[in-house]
């Protein structure tokens, strides 16, 4: 049996808020193995990490992107499906398009 670390996790957003409830950061994961590495592709909007095979594990989204910005971090065998997550979970406060 593979450790549980290891395993997909499909997708899966957890959201920051201030005082007032407004949404001010989110958190992608796509899957609980631990980061190895973090990369800026938005300086101070968007970030990603990875695990030690370069394999993105998440993805911090700080201010409004784009779905398309999000869509282009991933494998493109998860593209169609993430962006349907992205879409219907992620907040409207900071996914456009």
């Amino acid at each position: 049996m593979a450790d549980s670390s290891d395993e997909s996790i499909g997708f899966e957003i957890s959201t920051s808020g201030d005082e007032d409830g407004e949404i001010e950061s989110a958190y992608i994961y796509l899957s609980h193995k631990p980061v190895a590495r973090s990369r800026a592709h938005k300086a101070d909007v968007l970030s990603a990490d990875y695990d030690a095979a370069g394999v993105i594990v998440g993805i911090d989204i700080m201010a409004p992107v784009k779905v398309a910005d999000l869509v282009k971090l991933v494998e493109p065998d998860l593209r169609e499906p993430f962006e349907r997550f992205v879409r219907g979970a992620g907040p409207p406060a900071l996914i456009q398009g």
